[in-house]
């Protein structure tokens, strides 16, 4: 399965835990936040340990520093927000200001990278997809079938279902694809 979708699929559900710890208040607040913390933590040592190395080929040693240098940010600025949790001074200044590096590393992600590696990266795409799953598996990370859903066209996940040997595709709905992808990816 294509890695960048799934790493996609990933940036929608911190975008919505970012969305519901604004929302929220006190212990709720707290344990969203522990959720965030997790997640993020999981998502950049993937990138950090599989993607980043698998794509330097493909695009050069500057997209690796930047993404690098971007995950520095994002964990100061998480720092920050689990340090003021739930409610302590400057909490909503921190949440934003962690908000806007992840916002602005998702965009390169999915803008240029993503793209980038969509269309001349294939191969190292596919080469990676095997460790960036074990890798996955050994952080605890499952894929948000509703999150990549949202991400992936229907035509995407009905050809990454065909390639992975998912029967009755075609009657499938978008969700039913991200569904049978998720529990493939695993089983594996």
């Amino acid at each position: 399965m294509d890695p960048t979708l799934i790493l996609e699929a990933d940036h929608r559900v911190v975008e919505r835990l970012i969305e519901q710890i604004s929302e929220a208040e006190g212990a709720a607040r707290t344990k969203l936040v522990e959720q965030l913390a997790t997640t993020l933590d999981a998502h950049m040592e993937l990138e950090e340990r599989v993607f980043y190395p698998a794509m330097e080929p493909g695009t050069g040693p500057d997209s690796v520093d930047e993404g690098e240098t971007e995950h520095v940010i994002t964990r100061s600025a998480l720092a920050d927000v689990v340090e003021l949790c739930p409610d302590g001074p400057g909490f909503e200044a921190a949440l934003d200001t962690m908000q806007a590096a992840i916002d602005h590393h998702v965009k390169d992600e999915e803008d240029e990278i993503f793209v980038q590696m969509r269309s001349k990266g294939r191969g190292q795409l596919e080469e990676m997809t095997e460790p960036f799953m074990a890798k996955r598996a050994e952080l605890g990370m499952v894929i948000d079938v509703e999150a990549l859903a949202e991400t992936a066209s229907k035509d995407d996940l009905k050809a990454e279902a065909d390639a992975a040997g998912i029967e009755a595709t075609a009657s499938m709905t978008k969700s039913e694809l991200a569904g049978a992808l998720a529990d493939v990816a695993g089983a594996g």
